[in-house]
């Protein structure tokens, strides 16, 4: 084989090799998936369960959970206020820390009754139009809050 044969299939895998190596060593960013949960977003808004009719309706300080004509989850109260009784409404004024990813519960009114307690749960984006939020997967809708 011709000396020029075997110096130009060395140049073209050379070629290959340093572009491959380029390629790999370009990072592509992938575009932002995630919309952020902030107060802006959770205020006049409504949090629907992704399985169940279970909400939580925003104003600018207060949120009303409610499961439709349903007690709220046994799940959702033990998480929210320590015990496993059958409730229906929930109001509380709201605090949300967008950079530990928390949502804080304070002042609450069970249905109709003041409650001396504090509960804070881990809030973060699922895509465009969805939060988990606690154990759970909402439907985020804008301007969908009916108030207290």
């Amino acid at each position: 084989m011709p000396a020029a044969t075997i110096e130009l299939r060395n140049v073209t895998a050379f070629g290959f090799l340093a572009l491959c190596v380029f390629l790999v060593g370009c990072v592509v960013t992938p575009p932002e998936c995630d919309s952020p949960v902030t107060p802006q977003r959770l205020t006049s808004a409504r949090l629907t369960d992704i399985r169940e009719d279970l909400s939580w309706s925003f104003t600018d300080t207060v949120v009303v959970i409610q499961n439709k004509d349903q007690p709220i989850p046994s799940d959702l109260i033990e998480t929210l206020l320590g015990d496993k009784t059958t409730r229906t409404r929930i109001e509380a004024s709201w605090q949300l820390d967008e950079k530990a990813g928390l949502l804080r519960l304070s002042s609450m009114k069970v249905d109709g009754e003041k409650i001396d307690r504090e509960s804070v749960l881990p809030i973060k984006p699922a895509g465009h139009v969805r939060v988990n939020l606690g154990t759970r997967q909402y439907n985020l809708f804008p301007g969908g809050a009916k108030g207290p």
